[in-house]
């Protein structure tokens, strides 16, 4: 065949194909059989392989998974990814409009769409092309998970139409569609594999998953409906007409979408996909309310984490009746004791709940359940399981009491001074010490990849670790005795944990579990004592003295340090390196606030500016606070700052001042 006869015989397949895809995916009314599709599929894949220089990065058949990836890229959104506020109440609802209306006319009304349950995904195209995909992350930061993006049909590597800009950031939602989700888990019920709990965690899980061809194996969906960055190009002046350009575009739109005038039209809408949610063959939790007009959205701007010009309408959770069989205690990785009803199987909103937690031992009282009664069961936010009220007690079931000893350990528990929680203090605890072994290798913290719960529980209840130092002497003989570990995976494991030995300060006081002790204040513990040794010997005085820590976290600190000591001492002489990374100084403990949005910067990349010259950001404006950056729509912090008499600067002040000391 003539190279020109060739080339072409490429392009009608590939139009063809896209054409299919668009059918299937997006119009979803195909028109040839899954046969024929895969007949059209191999007739280009078998001449591009006797061609393949004229193989290209968005041709169909490239859409294959990759090799499998050692770990995620993070990618930092251009602009950030703001989540919604969100309500159960018709009122709030109500109030939001009015408050809205306040600020500007809304001469255009409102957008009402599905509230898809599913992981939010950006995708960036470069000159029409596929780039990056990325899931939002903290909004700001996000994991680059285009490998297992492009082997998804309905999700194009190729926008095709009019009007594309030269780069353009488009956010959606990815979701597993209810019969692909049923599709997996008979299939799993096949191999003998534990099957998933919910196509939401079932959606996140495939997304994450490090090999490519295996995501390919399941059937990921999205919509789209939101833009982040675009540059050489404009858009429509609507969120509607905006919907239509993205299927012009041969993007997947939820198309059951609704234009609403008034606050009366928007209940009749919430009531309208209530009714309709049983029949969808993919999850929704309520609806998203949208100000139409793309003027009247900038002149509402957002907050630092949600724009004003858009709310989420919640259904409230659905509910079953069910039996409570027993009431057990789970021991948390603080020594928590929290009672749990063990139930009689039932589903709730298509999903099979068997467990729901108490809380603690007033709302048990307070409710007064016990086993043999029947309850109504609602999962919280669709998510959670929880016991909402009593419908029958039982006449013979006994009144539950907080136990006398650690259900995990035998040792006796105290009562938190003042609180309603029991605790175990034993902090050998195998409970406690399974959490702190996830809690510890987590992502936020030492990042051990492979060490996650199964494994967790199999070290403790195994004997293998008995303290958290333990874990930096276990052999690849070791976990070659645990269930599903071979030769490859145990010394992948051992590898993991011998790195995480080499770590930051920052993290190591994170991972370390210390109640109240989040990230962030790991960050300001690290800086402020820049070793390990002379965090260990602070006192209570001068840790409840460092600004945003405070006197219940510095007990907290003070209790842990004496009981762990010896502890963290004999991880340090396994190995363990934590190191302070001291930044340049320039700024010498400053403390900014930021408020507004940036033109330059988003709002992680400033902090992590002001953290690089050695200032801190804070969320809050004090008389401590030494500057204040004025972004475009600052909120409520401005004022503040004014009646502090705080120094007041512009973003261009602030570019000068990070300039000249960088």
């Amino acid at each position: 065949m003539k190279i020109e006869n060739v080339k072409e015989r490429i392009k009608e397949l590939r139009q063809k194909i896209r054409k299919h895809n668009r059918l299937y995916y997006i119009a979803g009314s195909p028109k040839i059989s899954d046969r024929e599709y895969d007949r059209l599929y191999r007739k280009l894949k078998e001449i591009e392989e006797e061609r393949p220089e004229y193989i290209t990065a968005d041709s169909p058949t490239q859409r294959v998974g990759g090799k499998p990836l050692n770990e995620f890229k993070n990618y930092t959104h251009t602009v950030p990814m703001l989540s919604l506020d969100n309500t159960y109440s018709r009122d709030e609802i109500v109030d939001w409009e009015k408050k809205i209306s306040k600020k500007v006319e809304i001469e255009e009304g409102f957008i009402v769409e599905e509230k898809l349950d599913g992981i939010g995904l950006s995708l960036v195209f470069r000159s029409g092309n596929l780039d990056i995909a990325a899931t939002r992350g903290d909004g700001y930061t996000g994991d680059e998970i285009t490998a297992n993006i492009k082997p998804q049909r309905g999700i194009p590597l190729k926008l095709s139409g009019r009007n594309i800009p030269g780069l353009i950031e488009i956010r959606g939602e990815v979701f597993i569609r209810k019969s692909e989700f049923k599709r997996i888990n008979e299939r799993r019920r096949f191999e003998g594999k534990k099957t998933f709990a919910n196509p939401r965690n079932t959606c996140a899980g495939t997304l994450k998953l490090l090999d490519p061809e295996k995501s390919s194996k399941r059937q990921l969906n999205a919509y789209f409906y939101a833009v982040g960055a675009v540059k050489d190009g404009s858009l429509p002046s609507s969120q509607e007409d905006i919907l239509e350009r993205f299927t012009g575009w041969g993007l997947p739109v939820n198309k059951n979408y609704r234009h609403c005038r008034d606050i009366g039209e928007i209940k009749e809408s919430y009531e309208y996909f209530k009714e309709k949610r049983e029949d969808l063959d993919y999850e929704i939790d309520g609806i998203v309310i949208k100000v139409s007009s793309r003027k009247e959205q900038n002149i509402l701007g957002s907050t630092a984490k949600s724009p004003r010009w858009a709310i989420a309408y919640k259904f409230e959770a659905e509910g079953n009746i069910s039996v409570v069989k027993e009431i057990k205690f789970n021991v948390s990785r603080t020594g928590k004791i929290t009672p749990v009803a063990k139930l009689e199987p039932v589903k709730v909103g298509g999903v099979e709940i068997s467990s729901a937690t108490l809380y603690n031992f007033d709302y048990v009282r307070e409710m007064g359940i016990k086993p043999g009664d029947r309850v109504e069961v609602k999962r919280g936010g669709d998510v959670i399981p929880k016991i909402t009220s009593i419908v029958k007690h039982s006449s013979s079931g006994e009144p539950v009491r907080p136990p006398d000893k650690c259900p995990s350990c035998g040792l006796l528990i105290q009562q938190d001074p003042g609180g309603v929680y029991y605790r175990c203090v034993n902090i050998n605890c195998p409970a406690q010490l399974m959490s702190s072994l996830v809690h510890y290798a987590g992502a936020d913290a030492l990042d051990i990849d492979g060490l996650g719960e199964s494994v967790a529980r199999q070290l403790t209840e195994g004997k293998y670790v008995k303290k958290l130092g333990d874990i930096y002497e276990l052999t690849k003989d070791d976990l070659m005795e645990l269930e599903l570990f071979g030769e490859k995976r145990s010394k992948n494991l051992v590898k993991a944990i011998g790195n995480s030995g080499d770590c930051r300060l920052d993290k190591f006081i994170y991972a370390l579990g210390i109640r109240q002790v989040g990230t962030h204040a790991a960050e300001i513990l690290a800086e402020k004592y820049e070793s390990i040794e002379n965090f260990l010997d602070a006192g209570y005085k001068e840790i409840e003295e460092i600004d945003e820590i405070g006197p219940v976290t510095a007990e907290f600190i003070i209790k842990y340090i004496k009981s762990n000591a010896g502890l963290i001492r004999d991880m340090l002489s396994k190995g363990v390196k934590p190191a302070y990374r001291r930044s340049k100084d320039f700024l010498g403990g400053v403390k900014i606030v930021i408020t507004g949005k940036l033109e330059k910067f988003t709002r992680k990349e400033a902090t992590d500016a002001v953290k690089k010259m050695g200032g801190r950001t804070v969320s809050s404006v004090s008389p401590k606070t030494d500057i204040l950056v004025r972004g475009e729509n600052p909120g409520s912090k401005l004022q503040q700052a004014w009646d502090k008499r705080v120094k007041i600067i512009s973003e261009e002040d602030f570019i000068n001042m990070i300039g000249e000391n960088s």
